[in-house]
């Protein structure tokens, strides 16, 4: 254990471990909390955490966030019950888009070294940025994978892995997601 705490500890800046801080017990507090009063709540631990939140933002209950240091997010955005957001590796969310439930969006992955004489766990992380334009729709249970960048004004139906770039105004769905004729 004490070897992983100091892996930890070593990986990263001391401001973004008061972040880490910061978004489990505050997030622990207020990710339950129904109701405009934790709408309210939600937003104002995102202002203190996110690189950066516009205003107007909603941002339903248990809506899991880590290392949002490292996101930004524009005006009106709204994020649904059961979404998961990883902005290790940095997130880029354009204003008026909408994040449906159970959504998962990831900037990091695990090494992918296939050597046998280190423990997984241990290899680190590839951090790979996720940029996601202004009157997005992403719907229901996708998966946002890292170093992808969705245009503005495109819908990712419900259900679909978005694992590589999709252009502006377009229709995207199924696994992998896939640009659909209009």
């Amino acid at each position: 254990m004490s070897a992983a705490l100091f892996g930890f500890l070593k990986r990263h800046k001391l401001k973004h471990i008061v972040t880490l801080c910061f978004e489990e017990y505050l997030g622990l507090l207020v990710r339950y909390i129904p109701g405009y009063e934790g709408m309210l709540f939600r937003w104002l631990l995102c202002k203190v955490t996110f690189k950066k939140i516009g205003s107007k933002s909603l941002i339903w209950p248990n809506v899991y966030m880590t290392h949002t240091y490292n996101i930004i997010a524009g005006d009106c955005i709204a994020i649904n019950v059961g979404a998961h957001i990883d902005g290790r590796g940095g997130i880029e969310i354009g204003s008026h888009t909408l994040i449906g439930p159970n959504v998962f969006i990831g900037s990091s992955n695990h090494s992918l070294s296939l050597r046998g004489d280190e423990v997984r766990l241990f290899q680190g992380h590839t951090l790979k940025p996720v940029k996601i334009g202004s009157n997005v729709w992403i719907g229901a249970n996708c998966v946002i994978c890292p170093g992808v960048s969705i245009g503005d004004n495109t819908i990712i139906g419900a259900g679909s892995v978005v694992t590589k770039d999709v252009p502006d105004s377009v229709i995207a769905f199924g696994v992998p997601a896939a640009v659909q004729n209009k």
